[in-house]
């Protein structure tokens, strides 16, 4: 399904509907799409994909991509720029994991990792500016990462800009400051690490090319830049007289629009860096736990679903924004990358906690939503409703039922992320399919989950 909704004449874009019918959002989300949709930066279209849906105290859905001539507009998308999914893959059964190994890992991680801030910093003034320059090329440098993985995350961690220079001082000082006790932590919310097994091998051609293979543990790691990213984009908010809810666009020609665009850049760098530092936390845990057993943890992809970067389309100079989607190129737009020129890059697409989940790999339809697919399931409920509906219990002895093993720092509700509050991930990915915005590759079913 491709409609349009024409906003007011010679003011914005329209939007472009790339979902199926039953996936269609609120009469609120459309009203907050059609409010967008008349920005004057806005060219091209709003692409609306098929996780879409309004969360309360924001400004437009999650599931939305447009692209902005000369400005950028920091409240269309999640306050957390730079959040993404790292994907994992192991070459080892997930079966080969039992009750005490799972237990064993999950509670070495959730020491290594915690979920708001560690104890005493972990980084200096200094190493906090040079995240925010060198994305997660600094945990090569400095933290001993495999410099290959660098080739396996968005290019968009990795591309420096003439005036990085100033970016660490865009940065507001009590996110740098707070960033040094926040580094390498998960977040609550829906963030999480998941283990799960792949079940079911749908493209096998890009299955081998990537590595995977029925029956193998594959993970899942969903977190962003902490306060770095939160703190700027409030900031910028605060100082435009805005609020979360409506919607302000700055100018990137002016003073204020090339610090905006320079901290938004070491934001989304500090979310790859943060991901990565987990990442390495991970395999730190599998060791000590599995000893000489420990399987390779290999990375497959890391990208951002919050972001505001720079790009060209049709020739031209324009800032895309991903407000809960992923960037995804079709084999026909990547050159040079020795897997993923053949086979597109790969995009997750997580269910809810207690659901499947898909890896995917990006087609020719995703250039219609400015190379990019939805990053999940997306809600029916919003967080109030669901925690409303649902308790924690509740969603504890789900979990047991379907065999899930659950990990909790004990902090916060769970009810909230009630697999019951989103979407069919079956039908979400049906709609993909069927509009050749990606290629379903792997399905996958949750063995073991940690929540924040």
């Amino acid at each position: 399904m491709t409609t349009h909704l024409t906003p007011a004449a010679g003011v914005g874009a329209p939007v472009r509907w790339l979902l199926s019918p039953d996936l269609m959002p609120d009469a609120r989300a459309i009203a907050s799409l059609e409010r967008l949709a008349k920005m004057p930066a806005l060219v091209h279209h709003v692409a609306v994909l098929p996780d879409v849906h309004l969360k309360s105290g924001q400004a437009t859905p999650t599931g939305t991509v447009f692209a902005a001539r000369g400005a950028v507009l920091p409240t269309a998308v999640d306050a957390g720029i730079g959040c993404g999914i790292r994907m994992v893959s192991s070459r080892v059964p997930a079966r080969a994991l039992d009750a005490g190994a799972l237990d064993g890992i999950f509670r070495e991680l959730m020491r290594r990792v915690p979920v708001a801030r560690h104890e005493t910093e972990v980084l200096t003034p200094g190493e906090v500016e040079a995240i925010l320059t060198e994305g997660p090329a600094w945990c090569v440098r400095a933290r001993g990462l495999p410099p290959a993985e660098l080739d396996a995350v968005e290019d968009t961690a990795l591309a420096s800009e003439d005036d990085d220079a100033g970016l660490a001082a865009a940065v507001p000082l009590k996110a740098k400051q707070k960033a040094m006790r926040t580094f390498g932590t998960l977040g609550g919310g829906n963030h999480f690490v998941e283990l799960q097994e792949i079940v079911e091998v749908l493209d096998p051609e890009r299955a081998a090319a990537w590595g995977l293979a029925e029956g193998q543990a594959f993970f899942m790691i969903h977190t962003g830049s902490r306060s770095i990213g939160s703190k700027t984009i409030k900031g910028m908010v605060r100082e435009h007289g805005g609020d979360p809810e409506s919607l302000i666009e700055i100018p990137t020609h002016s003073d204020s629009g090339r610090a905006a665009a320079a901290a938004i850049r070491g934001a989304t760098r500090f979310g790859f860096a943060n991901r990565a530092m987990i990442h390495q936390a991970l395999r730190d845990a599998v060791r000590r736990v599995l000893g000489d057993r420990a399987p390779e943890l290999p990375l497959l992809f890391d990208c951002a679903h919050v972001s505001i970067r720079p790009e060209r389309w049709n020739g031209e100079a324009l800032w895309v924004h991903r407000h809960g989607a992923s960037r995804a190129l079709p084999a026909s737009a990547i050159a040079g990358h020795p897997v993923f020129s053949r086979t597109g890059q790969p995009a997750p697409v997580p269910g809810s906690m207690g659901h499947d989940s898909f890896v995917c790999a990006a087609a020719e339809g995703a250039l219609e939503a400015f190379g990019s697919v939805n990053h999940g399931a997306g809600r029916t409920l919003d967080k109030p409703e669901a925690g409303a509906r649902f308790t924690d219990g509740m969603i504890e002895s789900e979990m047991r039922t379907k065999g899930i093993r659950l990990y909790r720092y004990g902090l916060g509700s769970i009810a909230e992320q009630a697999p019951a509050a989103f979407k069919s991930i079956s039908r979400v990915v049906d709609a993909m399919a069927a509009l050749s915005l990606a290629r379903p590759v792997a399905r996958l079913r949750p063995v073991a989950v940690l929540k924040g």
